[in-house]
């Protein structure tokens, strides 16, 4: 069997974000796997994605398609992409096509299976949906239903895509995501200390991964840190990774406002090695989005055995279960109590500590691609 999958994901804007990432474990435990049957080609932007995406040695095991990449997210820009990636599949002879990206083609005919990692734009509408991510989702929705399969991340994803798309739930597989090997608890203080001191983050610190837009919720979680710190006497910071980029002044206003300017450090974009020192040296993990596809960061957090503060929707209570502190996020005072118990509770805190790694080993890239490969086998040979 020869099988196709979308890495553009490794090559563009979301090579160290959620999609990049899912992409890059995806492919290394499906080449694992599979040794050798089947066989993967990957199609993406130019001459492959850059070092240290991949484990070493994949890219030796698979076949690379590289296309042209067309900047900006206009109406033209996104036909031509799609045009681009439909040629590229039809002339690889493949057997399946795996579409991993948001922009998914509709219009390769090869059959197929689609991962959907989350319907953000059709949920929250509002400033996500525009009239060039319309276009993006119609397409997104219109490959969907023509794929024999649907992969969903989480059952929160395939409800909504059962209840928006119209796509019949017997159509649609949960395989929810992994933690790699490398998050586990850090055992070398001194390391932790030198990794927080690069950032300049300075001790007791609650933690923050991920983006900058409205649905992450940034707002509730500044005021309820905010309540947190009078209530506590100040003395904490709020460290917030990722890449903040056009979200700058808005960031730099919230802060102000609040009177955080002492108190919230913004690391940039952090590379996977320093991850597990800053999740195993916070006092608590915060993550209160209103909307996740999955939510990879909680996982990471829970598998480093650093206690969870997160929100009660969407896909969140699938990925924390009973190992994490749920929370209304549009309660400021919910956040800032939450963060009060897990830094003053030591009970609570230490079973946190136990049941995050316990609660993430149940989540392995390894049983995300046996259950991959077996949808596989599925669309090919079981109908759909």
């Amino acid at each position: 069997m020869r099988v196709g999958i979308d890495a553009r994901g490794l090559c563009n804007i979301n090579r160290t974000r959620g999609i990049g990432r899912y992409t890059a474990r995806l492919v290394e435990a499906l080449v694992e796997l599979a040794q050798g049957d089947p066989s993967f080609v990957l199609f993406g932007y130019g001459d492959g994605p850059e070092p240290g995406l991949l484990d070493p040695g994949v890219m030796d095991k698979v076949e690379w398609r590289g296309m042209p990449h067309v900047e900006g997210l206009s109406y033209a820009g996104l036909m031509a992409d799609h045009v681009s990636m439909a040629r590229a599949v039809e002339a690889a002879g493949l057997d399946l096509f795996h579409a991993i990206d948001h922009n998914m083609t509709p219009f390769a005919r090869t059959p197929s299976v689609v991962t959907v990692h989350d319907l953000i734009l059709l949920v929250l509408r509002g400033p996500y949906l525009g009239p060039t991510a319309w276009s993006w989702m119609l397409a997104h929705k219109y490959a969907a239903r023509r794929a024999r399969r649907v992969i969903a991340v989480s059952e929160n994803t395939r409800r909504d895509v059962e209840r928006i798309w119209n796509i019949p739930r017997e159509r649609i597989d949960v395989v929810y995501e992994g933690v790699a090997p490398g998050y586990r608890p850090a055992e070398d203080q001194e390391c932790v200390d030198a990794v927080c001191e690069r950032y300049g983050i300075k001790p007791p610190y609650f933690l923050y991964l991920g983006g900058f837009d409205p649905r992450k919720n940034l707002h509730n979680m500044f005021l309820g840190f905010k309540r947190f710190l009078l209530a506590a006497g100040g003395g904490y910071r709020l460290a917030l990774c990722g890449d903040a980029r056009g979200f700058e002044a808005y960031l730099d206003d919230a802060v102000e406002e609040f009177g955080l300017e002492e108190s919230v450090v913004f690391t940039g974009f952090v590379p996977e090695e320093d991850l597990p020192a800053l999740y195993s040296g916070a006092v608590a993990f915060l993550c209160v989005s209103l909307y996740e596809g999955f939510g990879l960061p909680l996982l990471e957090a829970m598998a480093c055995g650093t206690p969870v503060l997160a929100s009660n929707t969407s896909s969140i209570p699938e990925v924390v279960g009973d190992a994490g502190l749920l929370v209304d996020p549009l309660e400021p005072g919910e956040i800032a109590e939450g963060m009060r118990r897990l830094d003053r509770d030591p009970v609570l805190a230490a079973e946190l500590t136990v049941a995050g790694p316990e609660r993430a080993a149940g989540f392995t890239w390894r049983k995300a691609a046996d259950s991959i490969m077996g949808i596989y086998d599925k669309a090919l040979w079981g109908g759909g």
